[in-house]
């Protein structure tokens, strides 16, 4: 009568788990994308004071070259990244679809089920129990008193 949960279905779909060396790979990864961006910002910042001053054209004209090649690899990185992300939601929407929610479906069947036999316990074997109790201890009072028995327990007397 009682219903076994189901067991986790596994889909080809879901996020491989990355190994310690592939994890410490892609952290040395994004740390060296993330110092290369920033020496490369320094770099252009050094670049654009020295290319205020009037007889440096060229240099100007070079460092706004070299602004817009960044700013075009920036936005292809961030496109990427969001590929990534948009990629990863994905993913978690069908683990939470494929997953969680028959899982709690099974929950919600499980506690339907306790529910209903809290309740066939309660109607079927306890509320007879007490009525069959109760109509017992009654007739048992009924004779007591007409019989005179005294109950085997007595009160305590107090002592004064």
């Amino acid at each position: 009568m009682a219903e076994q949960l189901p067991a986790p279905t596994t889909t080809q779909s879901a996020i491989p788990a990355l190994s310690a060396d592939e994890q410490r790979k892609r952290k040395l990864l994004i740390i060296g994308s993330l110092v290369v961006l920033v020496v490369i910002f320094i770099l252009l910042v050094i670049a654009s004071i020295l290319a205020v001053q009037p007889q440096n054209r060229e240099l100007t004209r070079s460092l706004r070259d070299v602004a817009i090649i960044f700013l075009a690899f920036l936005s292809i990185w961030i496109g990427v990244m969001l590929v990534i992300l948009l990629y990863l939601v994905t993913m978690l929407t069908l683990f939470l679809r494929d997953e969680i929610k028959p899982l709690l479906e099974s929950i919600n069947e499980t506690m339907n089920t306790v529910r209903g036999t809290a309740m066939f316990m309660s109607n079927n074997v306890v509320e007879p129990t007490i009525k069959v109790a109760s109509t017992l201890s009654g007739v048992w009072r009924t004779l007591e008193t007409l019989a005179g028995i005294r109950s085997s327990v007595q009160p305590k007397q107090r002592k004064e």
